[in-house]
Parts: C-alpha cells; structure tokens; sequence
C-alpha cells in the first residue's frame, strides 16, 4: 500500500480521535456503540474502508483480510540502555497515543457484524521511536477456507481453520521476512502467481541490490482506480482470463453493487452511516 494512503488513514483517525471531547456524552446509542464519539469514530474507519480496498473484505469474500487504518506512533524503545529495562515508557509524554488506541481498541470491540472481526496488530519492526500499528479486518470464513487450502504453507505456524485471526496475523507479521511477504499475499488475497513473484523478485532483489522489474495489475476501488488493491506481476508475464480478468470482473461486480446502494447511506454533512450500510448488507452474497 502507497505511503501516502498511510498518511490519509492517519490523518482521518486522528481527526475522529481528535473529536472526542467535543461530542455530547448522552448522544443517540446504537446497537454497536454507546456514545456519539464511539459512533462517529466507527463510521469514519468503515467509510474509509469500504471506500477502499477493504470493501472486497466487508462487502465479501474476495480478500481474506484488508487494512483499515495505519497508525503511527512514538511508542517504541529506541534507547539502547533500556532494552532490558521494564520502564519503557513514559505516561507523561506517550500515555496519550495508549489512550488513542485504547479508544480504537474498544470501540471496534463494540462491532458484531456476521463474519468480520476488526483487528490491531503492531508491526515488529520500528523506526527509531515510531510503532507502526495496523487496524485490519478479517473476513473469518474466507480466512478459515485460506488456512484450509494452504496448509502446506501456514500449517508449519501450526495455523489451522478455526484459528483467532489476530492470533494468524500476528504469526504471520513476527515471522521471517519472506515468510512474512508469503502470508501477507495469500491473506490479502492476490494470486498464487503474484505472490510467488513477490517472493522471489524480494529474494532476486537483495541479491542484486536492486529492484526486479515488474508490472503491476490495477483493481479499482470507490476512491479510485489505482494505487489500492493492485499486485506485481513479472515484465513477461501477461494477465490471464481465468485469474486476473476473473479477480478484476468479480472486483468490480462488487465494487458497481456498492455504488449503487452507497448515496442511500450518506448524511447530510457528506459522511457515511458504515455501520447501518454493513448490516444491512453483509447478509448479502456480493
């Protein structure tokens, strides 16, 4: 995913965080949410979301798993004298970003939508003081039917239908690097081709140390046609009816379906009731 889709999810997350103080505390409830920030704040990641490519998540079974939204924050150890301390980190300073997510944390807790769990799981890496942390949801049934059917790949985690989506992504983000690229594919719902060449060109490309050429197949989304759900695919290989023209027209079956239904669920100031939109839809075989 580009960096600046990272940037625009930020963004969007800290704003409706941001709003917290200013919603009334005895706003209308409804049956996922207690207060009116609580309501606000889902329905802002659930627009973004099916705005995106996270659509062929919620609205169906195309992508196993989709990111919602990236947070950014100052959380992790970057003092070496600290490594073996306890006292990493300081309420003063970062208990406000803990807070943030403790809000998030609790209010996707709030959903109960058939199917879908909503998901934070931290990265293992970092950037200096900078814990990249990502809210994803999980299409559970298709995740299920994914460990199913690549036992031979996510088996060796002992990862096996059934198994708490958390606790797959969370394997799967600790494991090896090419491992890690692996698992991402297969969850994030791109070809067996594509993976295979993600792979592999990541190998060829440490080797050589420099970027494999590639192309990249576009899947086209309500925010736009690309630069979201998209793969790598080899210089010499050309798309297939059967895999990629087959991924592109189911896609965008989906995608013309919520384009139809998506104006009935705006209000008045342009936002989207995503969480009414998702109940009374994702019943729906798209």
């Amino acid at each position: 995913m580009k960096k600046s889709l990272f940037v625009i999810s930020f963004v969007l997350l800290f704003m409706a965080l941001s709003c917290k103080s200013r919603q009334p505390a005895t706003s209308v409830s409804t049956p996922y949410a207690t207060t009116g920030y609580e309501q606000h704040l889902l329905d802002s990641i659930l627009q973004y979301g099916l705005d995106h490519e996270a659509l062929y998540t919620l609205l169906t079974n195309i992508k196993p798993m989709s990111s919602l939204v990236t947070f950014y924050y100052p959380l992790a150890n970057a003092d070496s004298t600290k490594k073996t301390s306890w006292d990493v980190v300081d309420r003063n300073k970062q208990g406000a970003y803990l807070d943030k997510l403790y809000s998030v944390q609790q209010a996707v807790n709030k959903l109960n939508l058939p199917d879908l769990r909503f998901i934070l799981v931290p990265y293992q890496s970092a950037q200096d003081s900078i814990r990249v942390i990502q809210l994803s949801v999980v299409r559970v049934s298709s995740l299920d039917s994914l460990l199913r059917a690549k036992e031979s790949f996510f088996g060796q985690f002992g990862l096996v239908p059934g198994t708490d989506p958390v606790v797959v992504a969370s394997v799967i983000e600790n494991a090896d690097i090419y491992e890690r690229y692996r698992g991402y594919g297969y969850l994030f719902g791109y070809p067996d081709y594509a993976v295979d060449f993600f792979v592999d060109a990541a190998v060829e490309s440490k080797k050589a140390k420099k970027v494999v050429p590639r192309n990249f197949f576009q899947i086209p989304v309500y925010a736009g046609d690309f630069g979201y759900f998209v793969y790598a695919y080899p210089k010499e290989h050309k798309p297939t009816s059967a895999v990629d023209s087959a991924l592109y027209y189911r896609s965008t079956y989906v995608l013309e379906k919520y384009k139809g239904i998506r104006d009935h669920y705006i209000n008045a100031n342009s936002t989207l009731r995503g969480h009414q939109l998702l109940r009374e839809l994702n019943r729906l075989k798209l």
